[in-house]
């Protein structure tokens, strides 16, 4: 069956393990490599430092300035890590520890090289805690979405936290240093030494191709970011998925772990750009409130969220699709979230600037309605491919849910013909707990509702790897009958 997937951790995750170790090994060699293009880089000044993320501009202060630089203590950090890993790696090799020293040496040593990458996240969160409360319920009411808006089980509050935090901490850890050496080494290729020609003219012509070399350099600086962001969400998803390989997945759990994901990136994002641009009010005239109207109100099922699923759901139907169709999946997966991700942003920048030259900026119109249309129109053909593809993930999964649970059905097993029924059928399943709650109470509809969970989790089960769960749902069988009995 294609469908919800259980709480409980496989009982052999050697695969998961193999790919995150392999994820965390390319993201550090990569991560060497930007280092090496930086230090490379033409410097555009005397005094500038050897890598232009410890470039302080004497202008910017406070916190504009705490959120444009890279952390000192965080690079180090990242550097230690990628030593420590490294020599835990060596260790290993030498070592050949099997069973569980293994596989908690793997994850120690993914833990070590993508760990430090998270205080940039951290940093952010705890640096503006007020703003960060400020998206909490936003972000909770998407991940209450993503979990009780599936039919036939629901992809666990555990597995959804693991993604968010994978989004929150990883993604926007990578994408911000990754992103933040590219930065400088693309400016330093891309801008001229500043110089004067003594010529007014001259000099004022130099600076529009400074300007413009500057927007060139920050197009392909956002590009860049939106590349390593999609693959450390697929990262993340893909991890997930093979950690729930005696469940046969769908295109539904991938669309939700992709959508937590990009959720929980765009959490941290929404805190980092609500106090930049309560900073740069002076400059362009944003305020913090209105990017947290965009961010967490109007749009918040946008932008990463809405990305991180298309990716996650192309992801999940490679995995579970035709093995000859994977790698154009996969690719087409890729393109549009890479590719959706900067057309949208690139359009509503420019369809944004058309508008204002005709509307004025800041007044209610523009703020409640003119501005959140423009933000999110470029994103409505993508909107509407994930509805689809939902929708049919949603029929995809019902039709194969009701066949995996009438073959379960079995006199007095854990799933009886008669509750087979009620589970097939979601309706009659809310009915149901609507009723117990009327006549026995919120406890006991509870108890319900746990044990239906657990028996449509087995019924997605792998049938060779279904024991515990078997176990699980006969144990709450018989607690109910427990409780009936005291009661009555």
């Amino acid at each position: 069956m294609t469908g919800p997937q259980a709480a409980e951790p496989p009982r052999e995750d050697s695969p998961a393990r193999d790919r995150a170790l392999l994820f965390a090994r390319v993201t550090i060699a990569l991560y060497l490599l930007e280092l090496l293009l930086n230090l490379m880089r033409p410097h555009l000044s005397p005094n500038e430092p050897t890598l232009s993320i410890f470039v302080r501009d004497p202008g910017a202060s406070g916190s504009l300035g705490r959120l444009l630089s890279m952390p000192k203590a965080v690079f180090w950090t990242v550097v230690a890590g990628i030593v420590l890993g490294a020599a835990l790696q060596v260790y290993a090799r030498i070592t050949r520890p099997e069973g569980r020293r293994e596989a908690a040496l793997v994850w120690a040593t993914v833990a070590v090289l993508l760990g430090p990458f998270a205080l940039l996240a951290l940093t952010v969160v705890f640096s503006y805690p007020g703003d960060a409360l400020l998206c909490v319920p936003g972000t909770a009411f998407v991940l209450a979405v993503l979990h009780l808006g599936q039919r036939f089980g629901r992809v666990p509050l555990t597995l959804l936290a693991a993604a968010f935090g994978w989004g929150a901490l990883i993604v926007f850890g990578l994408g911000r240093a990754f992103s933040g050496l590219a930065l400088g080494t693309i400016g330093g290729y891309l801008l001229p030494r500043p110089t004067s020609s003594g010529s007014a003219l001259d000099d004022l012509n130099a600076l529009g191709g400074q300007v413009r070399d500057q927007f060139r350099m920050i197009d392909l600086a956002v590009l860049h970011l939106f590349v390593v962001n999609a693959l450390a969400v697929a990262a993340g998803v893909v991890v997930l998925l093979l950690l729930l390989r005696h469940r046969v997945v769908d295109v539904v759990t991938g669309f939700v772990l992709g959508a937590a994901t990009g959720l929980g990136c765009a959490f941290v994002e929404s805190v980092l750009f609500i106090r930049l641009y309560g900073s740069l009010t002076f400059v362009n005239g944003a305020t913090g409130g209105f990017e947290y109207w965009i961010r967490q109100s109007i749009g918040l099922l946008g932008g990463s969220v809405l990305f991180g699923a298309l990716l996650g759901g192309g992801l999940a139907l490679a995995l579970t699709g035709p093995r000859e169709n994977r790698t154009r999946t996969v690719l087409a997966a890729f393109a549009t979230a890479v590719g959706g991700t900067a057309g949208s942003e690139t359009l509503a920048g420019w369809l944004s600037k058309i508008t204002h030259e005709h509307l004025s900026a800041g007044g209610t119109f523009d703020t409640l309605i003119a501005s959140p249309a423009l933000w999110l129109l470029p994103q409505l053909p993508f909107a509407v491919v994930a509805v689809l593809l939902l929708v049919t993930g949603l029929r995809a999964r019902a039709a194969t849910a009701r066949t995996a649970i009438l073959a379960r059905a079995e006199p007095g097993g854990p799933i009886t013909s008669v509750e087979a029924y009620f589970l097939a059928d979601p309706p009659l399943r809310l009915w149901t707990l609507a009723g117990t709650w009327k006549r026995h109470g919120p406890a006991a509809a509870l108890a319900v509702y746990r044990l239906q969970c657990a028996q449509l989790d087995l019924a997605s089960s792998d049938p060779e790897a279904g024991g515990p769960l078997r176990a699980k749902v006969m144990r709450l069988k018989a607690n109910g009958l427990t409780r009936a009995g005291a009661a009555s």
